[in-house]
């Protein structure tokens, strides 16, 4: 398996979910900036990765997943160790 890659911003909340989830989860990863405030977001290079031109960006088992719902929905379907939810709506009871 390759190491994955996350095309990210420091300063983007949904970038530092996908972070705080690879952590939990320990997967190693790659971390590829991408500064917003120069625009890079929108540079045709990023663009034919994302067409969307947002960050996060997560390049994982031969897929590029955006939008960070979904980037954590596979994360936690992918590597089921160390949950981000509980098993059941009980288990917020805990």
């Amino acid at each position: 398996m390759t190491r994955p890659i996350l095309y990210e911003y420091w300063r983007s909340s949904a970038s530092y979910r996908i972070r705080i989830a690879l952590n939990l989860k320990k997967i190693d990863y790659e971390s590829r900036p991408v500064n917003l405030l120069t625009g890079e977001q929108q540079s045709d290079k990023y663009r034919a990765m994302n067409p969307q031109g947002f960050v996060p960006l997560l390049e994982i088992d031969g897929h590029r997943l955006t939008q960070s719902v979904a980037i954590l929905n596979y994360l936690d379907l992918k590597y089921p160790n160390q949950p981000l939810l509980p098993a059941s709506a009980a288990g917020w009871d805990i």
